[in-house]
Parts: C-alpha cells; sequence; structure tokens
C-alpha cells in the first residue's frame, strides 16, 4: 500500500510539534491522505500567528494581492507547469475523474483569478478597491471611508470539484484575511498545491494560510477552528452546515453556500434560432463540466413542446454527450459510486419503459445518461453527468415545474431570447434564481457573480466612516504599520 501523503499547507513560522494527523477518509485507490491539525488545546496559538499574520497582509495594497493571484493563475493555465501536473495527477486518484476532466475543470475554476476578473469584482462590491488600503474619499458620505476584512477566517469545504477551494483563499485573502482552510475528503489534494506555487510567487501571502483536514464528526476541532475566526465560510448539505452553524458565536460574519439546484430552460424559438446540434452541444457542455457535481451544473433542462420536440432534444442532447465523452471522458467511479449510477439507470429505463412519452438513452459504459422525464420531481438526481429533459407547455407550466425547487433554486440556463427572455428572467429571479446564463455557459460563472445571491466580498467586511468631522474635507494619509504599532 503506498505511503499516506500530506494534504495539509503550514505557513513557516507554524511548529509541526503542535500538530497532529487525521487520517482523510475515502476510497482512492493508490492509499490514504492525511491532514495536521492542532492538537487538542494547541488552537489558539495557531490563531495567534494568524492574527500576527493578518497585521502582515494589513499592509499590502491590495494591488499586489491582485498581481501575486493573477501571476499563480497564469502558471496554471500551463497544462505543463509542475504544480498543476502533480496536482491532476492527484485529483484524479482522489476523485476517479478523468485527467481531462480535471483539466478542463482547472481552467473553468482558475481563469475566474486573473487580475482583470478581480478587479471587476473589487470594483462592483467596492467601487473604490482603495478602500481595502485605507480612509478613501466618499462623496455620498462627505468624508471617508475604509473597509476592513477578518482578521481571520475559517472556510469549510465539501465536495470533490477540482479546485474548488480557491475561491475561498481567493475571497478572504483579497480583503487581507488569513485563512484556515479545511479540505473535503472527496478532493482534499488541490489545495496544497495552489498554496506551494502561491509561496512561489509571494510567500508572505501563503504564510497568512493553514490549510488542514479533521473529519465530519470531529465537532472539537471544528469548534476549535471555529473559534480563531471573525468570519466563517461553509460549503456542503444540509447536515453539514448546520454542523458549522451550532459553533457560530454572536460575533462572527457568516457565508453558507449550502445545497443548491440549477436547471436550464429551453424555448422553441432559442432552438429554431441556434439550430438543435448547437443546443445540444452547449448543454453537453453544462451536464459535464465537473462531471456535474457542481451546484452549477443542471439537474434537467425543460424544454417547450415545439419542433424540435422534446424527444428530438433529448436525441441530439445524447449523441452530443458521447461526442464530449468521447474527448473528454467521465473517468473512474469508485465501487460504490458506480453502483448507484447503475440503480438510478435501472429506475430511468423503467420509467421510461412505464411511461408512453419517456425516453432513456446511455452509454454503454457509464460515461452519460439521459432521460426524458414527464416531470422535473420524477428526473432522479444529478451527478455524474445524468441529466433529464422535461416537455413543457409555456412560460407558466416551466414557472410551475420549478416553483417546488424554489428554496434551493440556483443557476439558470436560459435557453430564450427578446421580450421572451426578459419576461422569464424576471419571473425566474422573483422565484429563486441567483444566476441567469446562456445555455453552455451554466457551469463557468465568474467570481463578479453574487454567489447564491450574496457578495462574494462585501460580506465579509466592516466598515469605518468619517463623517461630520473638519478633517474630512482634508486628504488623508493612511498611517504607516510602524506609526499604528507606536500609537
Amino acid at each position: 500500500m503506498a505511503e499516506p501523503r500530506c494534504v495539509s499547507w503550514l505557513p513557516s513560522w507554524a511548529d509541526p510539534g503542535s500538530l497532529e494527523r487525521a487520517s482523510v477518509g475515502g476510497d482512492a485507490p493508490d492509499g490514504r491522505y492525511y491532514g495536521l491539525r492542532p492538537a487538542p488545546g494547541q488552537w489558539p496559538g495557531l490563531g495567534e500567528g494568524l492574527r500576527a499574520a493578518h497585521e502582515s497582509l494589513r499592509a499590502m495594497p491590495v494591488d499586489r494581492i491582485v498581481e501575486a493571484f493573477d501571476r499563480t493563475c497564469s502558471r496554471w493555465a500551463d497544462h505543463g507547469f509542475a504544480h498543476r501536473v502533480r496536482a491532476r495527477a492527484d485529483i484524479v486518484a482522489a476523485t476517479g475523474f478523468s485527467a481531462q476532466a480535471v483539466d478542463h475543470g482547472l481552467d473553468v475554476e482558475l481563469s475566474n483569478y486573473r487580475a482583470k476578473t478581480l478587479y471587476r469584482v473589487l470594483r462592483r462590491e467596492l467601487g473604490d478597491p482603495g478602500v481595502l488600503d485605507g480612509f478613501t474619499a466618499d462623496r455620498e458620505l462627505g468624508g471617508h471611508t475604509m473597509a476592513l476584512g477578518p482578521r481571520v477566517t475559517t472556510a469549510v469545504c465539501s465536495g470533490n470539484v477540482p479546485g474548488l477551494p480557491a475561491l475561498s483563499l481567493v475571497r478572504a485573502l483579497l480583503v487581507k484575511s488569513a485563512v484556515i482552510l479545511k479540505v473535503a475528503s472527496g478532493e482534499p489534494t488541490f489545495a496544497v498545491h495552489f498554496l506551494r506555487s502561491l509561496a512561489e510567487v509571494d510567500p508572505a501571502l501563503a504564510d497568512a494560510v493553514v490549510v488542514t483536514y479533521w473529519p465530519s464528526q470531529d465537532t472539537a476541532t471544528l469548534r476549535g477552528a471555529m473559534e480563531q475566526a471573525d468570519a466563517v465560510i461553509a460549503y456542503g448539505g444540509d447536515d453539514a452546515c448546520a454542523a458549522v452553524r451550532a459553533h457560530l458565536r454572536p460575533h462572527q460574519r457568516y457565508v453558507e453556500h449550502g445545497h443548491k439546484v440549477s436547471v436550464g430552460v429551453l424555448t422553441g424559438d432559442y432552438l429554431a434560432d441556434v439550430g438543435l446540434r448547437e443546443v445540444a452541444g452547449r448543454v453537453a457542455e453544462d451536464v459535464s463540466t465537473f462531471n456535474q457535481h457542481a451546484c452549477v451544473a443542471p439537474l434537467a433542462y425543460l424544454v417547450e413542446s415545439r419542433d424540435p420536440s422534446p424527444r428530438d432534444v433529448a436525441e441530439a442532447l445524447a449523441r452530443a454527450m458521447a461526442e464530449y465523452a468521447a474527448d473528454c471522458p467521465l473517468g473512474l467511479l469508485s465501487s460504490t459510486d458506480a453502483a448507484a449510477l447503475q440503480l438510478r439507470r435501472a429506475n430511468m429505463a423503467w420509467a421510461a419503459a412505464s411511461s408512453p412519452g419517456g425516453g432513456f438513452w446511455r452509454s454503454a459504459g457509464l460515461d452519460w445518461t439521459v432521460t426524458l422525464a414527464p416531470d422535473l420531481l420524477s428526473v432522479q438526481g444529478a451527478g455524474n453527468r445524468t441529466v433529464g429533459v422535461v416537455p413543457v407547455r409555456d412560460t407558466r407550466h416551466i414557472l410551475s415545474e420549478l416553483r417546488p425547487l424554489a428554496d434551493r433554486l440556483q443557476n439558470i440556463g436560459l435557453g430564450a431570447s427578446g421580450d421572451r427572455f426578459w419576461t422569464l428572467a424576471s419571473a425566474l429571479g422573483r422565484l429563486g434564481a441567483s444566476r441567469i446564463s446562456e445555455p453552455g455557459r451554466m457551469a463557468g460563472p465568474s467570481v463578479v457573480w453574487r454567489h447564491d445571491g450574496m457578495p462574494c466580498l462585501s460580506l465579509l467586511l466592516r466598515w469605518c466612516d468619517i463623517e461630520m468631522h473638519p478633517q474630512a474635507r482634508h486628504r488623508v494619509k493612511t498611517p504607516a504599520k510602524d506609526e499604528v504599532t507606536q500609537a
């Protein structure tokens, strides 16, 4: 059996002697992983070090942080970059994703963190990114304002989407917060490779991050990590997020990304304008990216009963899924996941055979599955490139199908145009959707998007305003770090 590999990242100032191993669960074929976590009673020491690292971050211009992420992700864009090569191999081993699926997922995820995009989100949420560096003139206030990030943010990850931990790292570090990042057992390997590459670009940034792991049932370690934080970001299902909420304290800022559902919609006019083959290829991209493990991937597409018909769309989608899988296969499922998919397929086949309007298409292996289902609630789950096509009559029917999912609705791939697009988009937004994109763009949201309807950065911030003071009329100089320390 292969020697267990460490998935943790430690700052240069951290004392490894105060840490202990925690085995990572799962059935990775090439051996187990382990993370490092503080021994009981040692979290305060780690928190003190992270708060000191935060003071170093506060002295950094936000431009330097943006540049560091831009340079790091520029290097990751090269598929031959050494850290990416090692990360790809580890992610394949941990998740069973094919190498092609991992590469595509990393391209989609890490393209988000280039300078142009990061400045867009900073301007959208903060107006002037300079507010993170010190007091900045605010015309509406008639004074000056400054944004301050948390000293420490604890981020709890879940799932196995390649590259996803980068989002929490970027969000926190961009607002000059040190980070405790708990990786997920489903894919624990990416973060350490990303931090190693970030350290080569800007060691001080990487020195403000601890990547750790603990089993989900280890509430004592969860509590210890959260006690060091001013802000908490949590990803996961209902139970995982409830466990995090149970340990929140009144002063902590909390951002939760729980279980969500995404769906596509195709109107008859859109299909006629764009063409059946092109639309099918776009839908295959939506379903297949990240192997449909991300919340932004569609559970199903609702298709108007026009010409081409929903059955025509399902048949074209089956062909498109096969073409996609030929270039970018699903990968190797664990025995448990493979058995679960086979059972779902058997149920889908039975349902299709029992319904006059049903249909069922699948690959010879497990690469993809398409079903023509009578309604959205009968579509049997998502994940591993399994998608339903559901016939609908009109706008009212579309909304009635989606209404039972309104509380969890996230991302809509909306194939519509003209007045029909705006009518549907407005109705879907009121129903609960937080993102609407064109089919084919569902799986690649930008970091500029208000994730689950919430700002990515500003929710982590507190603000300090100077108003009603004669000095507010004068330009101010932000005190240097040594001046603040002496004060």
